[in-house]
């Protein structure tokens, strides 16, 4: 049977490689198709049957849908290191601080908004891309504050080029999910698939296992 599957895009930069590797080591005749996306057009793919189950950073309830959580980790605010004088932002600061944001829709722009939210303000970032390589090209360069997956922004962090800001009273993480159509458990080959991801994930240090 041919495994078609789609993962969000930082999955796909951070594991995908390693993982599908892995897989294909155990299973190298089995036909293989693999998206890369935002998480939206992976669900328009999973709902149209392109695909047969989906990786997913951030899930919100849906009836089309059924998901269990894969695993998590930190969201980090990111800057140069002369951008700000203080690591931590105050709540005036989030007005007045350029911010340098993914899409509308994406699982790191809702994360971050929601938080802001929750503090009573609304950010409207000076940069907006749907591709983080220009967000983290734009904070290298001090143009502002950024949102990354941990394991984007520690190469960053341990060389100094970047340093970690906090929110007041806000720790960011998201959860990563498999997510297949309702009523649609995974074959025993799928579970493999997810087994791999999950073995890489296990090494990988800034990911938060669940239980």
């Amino acid at each position: 049977m041919p495994l078609r599957f789609g993962t969000s895009l930082t999955i796909g930069q951070e594991l995908l490689p390693t993982a599908l590797k892995k897989f294909r080591q155990q299973h190298p005749q089995t036909p293989l198709t693999c998206y890369a996306e935002n998480v939206q057009q992976i669900k328009d793919r999973l709902l149209k049957g392109e695909i047969d189950l989906a990786l997913l950073e951030g899930y919100e309830a849906s009836k089309s849908f059924q998901a269990e959580p894969l695993s998590q980790y930190e969201l980090l605010l990111v800057a140069a290191p002369n951008l700000l004088t203080k690591r931590r932002l105050t709540k005036q600061q989030l007005l007045t601080v350029p911010f340098l944001l993914r899409e509308p829709g994406s699982t790191l722009r809702d994360i971050f908004v929601s938080a802001t939210r929750h503090l009573g303000v609304e950010v409207v970032p000076m940069l907006e891309s749907v591709n983080t390589e220009v967000l983290i090209r734009a904070a290298l360069a001090g143009l502002g504050v950024t949102i990354l997956p941990a394991p984007f922004a520690q190469p960053y962090l341990q060389s100094q080029q970047l340093v970690s800001l906090t929110l007041p009273g806000q720790q960011l993480q998201t959860t990563n999910y498999v997510v297949t159509l309702k009523d649609s458990p995974l074959r025993e080959l799928q579970q493999e698939l997810v087994a791999c991801f999950k073995d890489v994930e296990s090494h990988t240090l800034f990911y938060v296992k669940r239980n």
